[in-house]
Parts: structure tokens; sequence; C-alpha cells
């Protein structure tokens, strides 16, 4: 379940019963699981917020929590950036800085405002997906980074004015530390994706994100700017692979 960074879009081969949600078929999820052979019901979309995974229905189809039930024995999830304008601003920081018309930016006082309303809406996707899925493993995967650490210079791929590069490295690290907060918080393992992808953001030689005016992607309708490359998916699926651990049973029988 979650956000563009769950579902992939401009990834590999594109999904194309996935419609507006622009799912990939070789996002974290499904190579994860290929690896382990599991049966994987994919509803990841592209714009989702808490709200998408909760209550409201996204491009047509139903919340994303109704994908859960008492026979699901694995969940993953990565959601929150789009409660708190994370990509939209950065977007939108990029559009203004490069001399763009009608660059949609919103302000800092209400993406504060969503910040105070996140942990709750976080704690309660948690606290749902135990309650449909009481045998269900669930872990929270975090964003990879798109910018240097905090303090470090931008570069050509991220075109932002050092005021915007800082703010949007700020607003980075305070959603990291609200998703980790709430997983440890809930006792839910989550991989942490600002640690992998600290060296390889979109400034980097080998980058794990795309810049902001990347090559498009057979198969995609154009180029899919800051969000995770194939090797960031490849990256974050290793990692989910690692933090399961051998021994995990997801047998219906379990």
């Amino acid at each position: 379940m979650g956000s563009s960074y769950a579902a992939g879009p401009g990834v590999g081969r594109r999904d194309g019963q996935s419609r507006g949600c622009d799912r990939s078929l070789s996002n974290y999820a499904h190579l994860l699981a290929a690896r382990r052979g599991l049966n994987l019901v994919d509803v990841g979309c592209s714009g989702a917020t808490t709200a998408d995974i909760l209550q409201r229905s996204q491009d047509g189809f139903r919340p994303q929590i109704d994908a859960v039930d008492a026979d699901t024995r694995l969940v993953t999830v990565t959601v929150g950036g789009n409660d708190v304008n994370y990509v939209g601003n950065l977007l939108g920081y990029t559009c203004r800085h490069t001399g763009g018309a009608n660059c949609k930016i919103v302000s800092d006082a209400e993406v504060d405002q969503h910040f105070q309303a996140l942990p709750g809406s976080l704690r309660r996707v948690v606290a749902e997906v135990h309650r449909r899925a009481p045998k269900a493993r669930l872990v929270m995967i975090g964003y990879l980074p798109v910018l240097p650490g905090s303090g470090m210079p931008g570069c050509a791929a991220v075109p932002l004015s050092l005021s915007d590069l800082r703010r949007m490295q700020a607003i980075y690290s305070r959603l990291t530390h609200v998703i980790g907060g709430v997983a440890q918080e809930t006792g839910t393992p989550v991989v942490r994706s600002s640690m992998i992808g600290s060296d390889h953001d979109a400034c980097s030689a080998q980058p794990f994100v795309a810049g902001y005016q990347p090559p498009a992607t057979p198969g995609w309708p154009g180029p899919v700017p800051y969000h995770p490359n194939q090797a960031g998916m490849n990256r974050l699926a290793s990692a989910l692979d690692k933090t399961l651990g051998a021994g995990l049973d997801l047998s219906l029988d379990s």
C-alpha cells in the first residue's frame, strides 16, 4: 500500500491495469513477491495520502485498506509524503526557480498543519491493518531521499534556490522522523530509506531517485521527476527482504 514511492511510476514495465495510479511491475513489492514466491495484491497509487488508504476512493479504486483481510500475512506501506505536500512542493519550488508559470506551492504554515495531523493518521493506518489482519506482519518503508543531507549543497539535477533547498531538506528530515517515530511507538518494523539512500540522492554519482529532468522510460507517458528509479526499488526490495528475515512464515496456517 502507499503513494507513488510504493507504486513506482516511471520504473520498469507499467502495470496496464493500474490506470491513474501508475504502478510499476518492478516496484519493491513486486520484486519482494517474486523473490519470496508471494501472492501479491498491489494497491499502491501515485498521489495517495493516508486518507486514500483509510477511507477515500482514488482513481476509481476502493480505499487501499480494503485489500487487507484476515488471510493477509504481510503488509508493506509507504505513505505520508503527500499528506505534507513533500514532492508537490519540491516540484513547485523547482518550477519557481526555473522560471515556470503557475507553480503550485503549499505554504509553510499549511505544511506545518499537515505535519501536526500526520502522526495520528499513520497510527490509524497501523491500527486498521492490525484490526483487519491480526496475523499479518506490517512493515513501514520510508521515503528515499531526493536531496543531499541537511546542510549539503544541491546540484544541477535538483534546481532549487539555496533557501528552498534548505526548506525541503528540513521537510524531508521531519517526514523521516515522523514515520520513524510512529513505527517505534507502534512496534512496527521500518525500512530506513533515509539511511539506505544517504549516498544515493539525485545529486550523487549513483542515484536511487531521479532528478528534475530524467529521461522517459519506454511504456510510460513521460518522465517522472523526483521519484525512485529501478536501482532504488531494487535496493528497497533487498532491505525489505532482510528486515523480514529468513524464518518468516507467511503461510495461511501460521
